[in-house]
């Protein structure tokens, strides 16, 4: 049999963590590649010119028409929109208004093309 002895007085000496090189590039490298890429974004927020505009394109004669129940994309393309193909005037009258799925929905207005006479 073994028997141990604990010494009660010994001395606690403070634990030492030693960095290697790759250690120090670990954890001083992230953190200032993360803060860069955040500077970097906010940079850039801050000082874009884009800006988003509700005119609509110069030169382009439009009436406006609010939707009715029963009012569909062909039907205001056909009797608004004279002398565009029809579905040549649809394409434009969704993209003009942002319609993404092509319905209409009553109460809603959207401008519509005219040819200007």
């Amino acid at each position: 049999m073994t028997t141990l002895a604990l010494v009660p007085q010994q001395d606690k000496a403070p634990l030492k963590i030693r960095i290697n090189r790759r250690g120090w590039a670990v954890l001083v490298g992230i953190p200032v590649f993360l803060l860069t890429i955040a500077a970097a974004f906010f940079f850039t927020m801050l000082t874009s010119s884009a800006n988003a505009s509700t005119d609509l394109p110069a030169g382009l004669e439009t009436v406006e028409v609010t939707v009715i129940p029963g009012d569909t994309l062909w039907s205001l393309a056909s009797e608004y929109a004279q002398g565009y193909e029809v579905n040549a005037a649809m394409n434009h009258i969704e993209e003009l208004n942002a319609i993404d799925t092509g319905m209409l929905y009553a109460g809603d207005t959207i401008n519509i093309p005219v040819l200007a006479n």
